[in-house]
């Protein structure tokens, strides 16, 4: 018999999904604009105190030599960010009760790696903002954020190795690589109209939801986990990883560039085509997708082609489409933690996964 948290859940997803179905996208904008229900400071309460520690490690465990590589490590640092990889890694360590000496460390390693995909993903985009703050490639240029880059990530491998787990060491060396494969997948299908449902999720499983998979994995073999719950914790994490960055692709079109932290219709600019955009096949006229079609051929959006997309979504709904396909994600990513024995910490881990799908930005 399913649990009761997995009935109240489906009940919630069930209410969610009605009401994405009602509204319409107009509403969702000012459904997003004026949000005050949902706040990351109290989803994530129960490791505040171990984010707060990690937070004021993190430079320390990054000590360089070098006076530029310094800088962009504490601009790094001081820009802050969700947590969110980190926290869901301590959130399964809290679960599992686990309490030793790379608890930190692996939570670190976790936000490490993924700092420096940032800063590498920068130089690769060209991008001159995030969080609302400018890019380290903007400030020190793209020698110096790449580099910076590479020592992150080699004292993350550091780090990694430090725990003599080669278990652990396997997951993230297979994070990184899967990353840069999802970089590169994505590269092969800039400005693409017709880029598949189905690789269009390889590249988010490879860019976002390995990580993910790979922290929540590594808590469990810290945590001594069975086989089948390690298992059940990397299907987790890359469910909520999916889901993740398909929040973040209907935000694109539904958010502010104040709340999201980077400017919206940024992704469409760039010549990436993300789930909204990729939905309005099933629903465009044959005209409208002839013309997203010469857009994308020409490599270049204008302004005013921008506005076009972001009014055919807005008119079919689709961003509201993959907000309910997020949903699906995480109520299947919630499942997987049946494994383990009910608690008030699989509760509370089980509803992060859920408030995340909440979030405006």
């Amino acid at each position: 018999m399913p649990c009761k948290i997995l009935l109240d859940l489906r009940a919630f997803f069930l209410e969610v999904l009605a009401t994405i179905r009602e509204i319409s996208t107009k509403a969702a904008k000012e459904l997003v604009a004026s949000a005050r229900d949902f706040c990351l400071e109290r989803a994530l309460a129960p490791v505040a105190a171990d984010l707060e520690a990690l937070n004021g490690n993190l430079a320390a465990y990054l000590h360089s030599e070098s006076e530029s590589s310094r800088q962009v490590i504490d601009h790094v640092v001081a820009s802050g960010g969700k947590r969110i990889r980190p926290a869901l890694y301590f959130f399964v360590c809290r679960m599992l009760g686990y309490r030793g000496e790379h608890l930190l460390p692996i939570g670190a390693v976790t936000e490490f790696v993924h700092a420096a995909s940032l800063l590498h993903d920068d130089v690769v985009d060209n991008s001159s903002m995030r969080r609302n703050k400018p890019t380290p490639k903007s400030i020190w240029g793209d020698e110096a954020a790449v580099l910076t880059g590479d020592l992150v990530y080699a004292r993350a491998s550091e780090m990694m190795a430090e725990t003599g787990s080669l278990e652990i060491v396997k997951l993230f060396a297979r994070a990184i690589r899967m990353m840069s494969e999802g970089e590169l997948l994505q590269l092969e299908n800039v400005f693409n109209p017709s880029v598949s449902t189905k690789t269009y999720l390889q590249i988010l499983n490879c860019k976002t939801a390995v990580l993910i998979s790979a922290a929540c994995r590594s808590a469990g073999v810290l945590g001594g986990a069975t086989e089948e719950q390690r298992d059940a914790l990397s299907r987790f994490g890359e469910l909520t990883g999916v889901a993740f960055q398909l929040i973040d692709d209907a935000l694109d079109y539904l958010s502010s560039s104040e709340r999201f932290g980077k400017p919206t219709l940024a992704d469409l600019k760039e010549g990436k085509v993300t789930m909204p955009v990729i939905l309005l096949r099933e629903v465009c006229t044959g005209a409208e997708q002839s013309r997203i079609s010469a857009m994308l051929d020409l490599a270049i959006i204008r302004d005013g082609d921008m506005d076009w997309i972001a009014g055919l979504v807005e008119k079919h709904g689709t961003a509201l489409q993959t907000i309910e396909l997020a949903t699906s994600y995480t109520l299947e990513a919630v499942q997987c933690l049946a494994v383990f024995p009910e608690s008030p910490e699989r509760g509370d881990l089980e509803s992060l996964a859920m408030k995340l799908v909440r979030r405006f930005n």
